[in-house]
């Protein structure tokens, strides 16, 4: 699939007084999500499971930002937060609501891809809980900080987007087992395919909670959105089971676009000016086009299913309640 480029980050509004968060945002995709909105002013706060990458992430994007526009004093800030440890999601959660009293958009954009079997601390499948669980966990404990900003913002303002992948499609014939959602005796793909599905069917769920014909004051208008960010030369491709032999193969093909290019979906859904209302609860392929997903991803019951089997499940392990 080649994306289709016909929109830059250039585009963006000032965001001088939002403020974001970005997962991942010491690498990849997530790093060029983190500087154009830092350039653009936006205060931005972004995840990294290494203290001393996501410092020197910081330093880079600060050093970029003054080269391109020395004018624009950069507001960044690290949060530390390990994907395949729960507790440590929540009390990243916990340290942004403490510092924040607005939080206008998060990029869930963190992940891994196509990678070995391995259970975390917790007892998930990496990819399960790295990429979906992980995540479902952190807006949760955000929604309070999100619905505030909300109340006080124009719609629209307050976004969630969630990266998926177009490799969400190749999932089991049910979507997501929830009896094993490990996965342990399926191909690598088949367990990533299921966390990407799960990514869409954690925003289809947002949506239809916070949409604007949902919304109540209790729970204002919040646009969700999920996204394939296009076919993208990182270091996950290398790390991914046959990555070593189809990257360079692929890269000599032209079948990859650069990580910045990678981020422009994202921006433009989390700040974009051109998104409308009707965007939210879509998937979108680069850049800003609405595209029907797998039949998995548009099951209304499957995505409530999978919200009550989550919340079940973190309430279980007591990683609801909030401080």
């Amino acid at each position: 699939m080649v994306s289709r480029l016909n929109w830059s980050p250039a585009a963006l509004p000032s965001l001088e007084g939002r403020t974001y968060l970005v997962s991942g945002g010491n690498t990849g995709i997530g790093y060029w999500t983190v500087y154009h909105l830092a350039l653009r002013g936006a205060t931005v706060y972004l995840t990294s499971r290494s203290s001393d990458k996501g410092t020197s992430a910081i330093s880079s994007i600060r050093a970029s930002i003054k080269a391109a526009k020395p004018d624009v004093e950069s507001s960044l800030h690290l949060v530390t937060m390990d994907n395949t440890s729960l507790k440590s999601v929540v009390a990243a959660a916990n340290r942004i609501r403490s510092d924040c009293t607005s939080l206008h958009g998060i990029v869930n954009s963190a992940g891994i891809m196509a990678t070995p079997y391995q259970l975390t601390e917790d007892g998930y499948e990496a990819q399960w809980q790295t990429n979906y669980l992980a995540h479902w966990l952190l807006t949760y404990h955000l929604l309070p900080l999100l619905k505030s900003t909300a109340q006080a913002s124009a719609q629209g303002t307050v976004r969630i987007v969630n990266v998926s992948s177009m490799g969400h499609a190749a999932t089991l014939k049910e979507g997501i087992n929830f009896k094993d959602t490990s996965l342990k005796d399926k191909f690598t793909f088949r367990r990533y395919a299921q966390s990407k599905l799960a990514n869409i069917l954690h925003a289809n769920a947002l949506h239809a909670r916070y949409n604007s014909s949902s919304a109540t004051e209790e729970n204002p208008p919040i646009w969700a959105i999920s996204l394939h960010p296009g076919n993208i030369d990182t270091q996950l491709n290398s790390r991914s089971w046959g990555g070593s032999t189809l990257v360079p193969i692929l890269r000599c093909m032209g079948a990859y676009i650069t990580p910045e290019q990678g981020s422009f979906n994202s921006l433009w859904a989390v700040a974009g000016k051109e998104v409308t209302v009707e965007i939210s609860g879509h998937y979108l392929v680069p850049v800003g086009e609405t595209k029907t997903p797998s039949k998995q991803a548009q099951d209304v019951d499957l995505s409530a299913r999978l919200w009550e089997w989550t919340e079940r499940e973190m309430r279980e392990k007591a990683l609801l309640k909030t401080s």
